[in-house]
């Protein structure tokens, strides 16, 4: 969840008021699920959103929308979230293609090495507003190294989600829905960065809506995902026949062992 320095209105108090409902209904399901135990950077990211929310909450209580005190804890805590969603990112991605040594080892690299990117980004972003105040140039270095990232994110997982697709990499609910709902909320997060930039003020209402009501679609996603995790009792399963699947599986298996193969020997060379 994302805020900056101006007061919100009636119905985004209790639309945040709602996502943070969602989220603390989210977090248990998955610690009821025990799903924790394979998604534990998802959950610190859920976490620290959650004590960012209240950090924002008693800053705006204690000092006002508009003091630069709540300016810093605003974008300081945001950084915090941020990281902590690349890396729950990351986990993701491991998830997903740790089965496969070879693919994995190339995944991790190109992960490390956008992150060196978006750190670069970060840095050269100053020298675009240097002839900006202070602190409207700290705003515009952080929504721009805030878009470097989230373009990463959305290329990471595209590039995961047409992989699956196109191998036949088998992903559970859980794992696409996290896939697909982190692409989603990072799309609309670099839009509405590229958008803030150029109308900082007069768009920043706007701009808190979609991302508060962004966030909400991708929570009940997330949610009705976790709360499936209950076992359904089948007494009769839904098979394909044997020999259909005899004749498929070494065919798809055979696949991923070729590309597995090629990419340990591009990494080895």
């Amino acid at each position: 969840m994302r805020l900056v320095m101006s007061g919100l209105a009636n119905w985004q108090q209790w639309l945040w008021a709602l996502q943070i409902c969602v989220q603390i209904s989210l977090c248990y399901l998955i610690i009821r699920r025990s799903a924790y135990k394979h998604l534990h950077f998802f959950i610190i990211y859920l976490v620290s959103d959650l004590a960012r929310s209240g950090m924002i909450f008693e800053s705006y209580r204690l000092w006002g929308f508009a003091s630069w005190t709540s300016y810093i804890v605003v974008w300081s805590t945001q950084a915090v979230v941020v990281v902590a969603r690349g890396l729950a990112v990351a986990e993701l991605c491991k998830n997903c293609l740790l089965a496969y040594e070879g693919i994995w080892a190339l995944g991790w690299r190109i992960l490390a090495g956008v992150g060196a990117v978006v750190v670069l980004y970060a840095a050269l972003a100053p020298l675009a507003v240097s002839k900006k105040t202070f602190w409207v140039g700290v705003a515009a270095m952080v929504l721009a190294a805030d878009r470097g990232l989230e373009l990463a994110l959305v290329a990471v997982l595209l590039s995961l989600l047409i992989f699956v697709r196109y191998y036949g990499v088998a992903l559970n609910r859980t794992h696409k829905a996290l896939a697909v709902g982190f692409c989603f909320f990072s799309c609309v997060f670099v839009l509405n960065d590229t958008i803030l930039s150029v109308f900082l003020k007069r768009y920043a209402a706007v701009w808190n809506g979609i991302q508060m009501s962004a966030y909400l679609v991708v929570l009940v996603a997330w949610l009705q995902a976790f709360y499936k995790l209950v076992p359904v009792q089948s007494p009769v399963p839904v098979l394909i026949p044997q020999t259909l699947y005899q004749e498929l599986a070494p065919r798809f298996n055979y696949r991923l062992r070729l590309l597995n193969d090629r990419l340990m020997g591009m990494l080895k060379s």
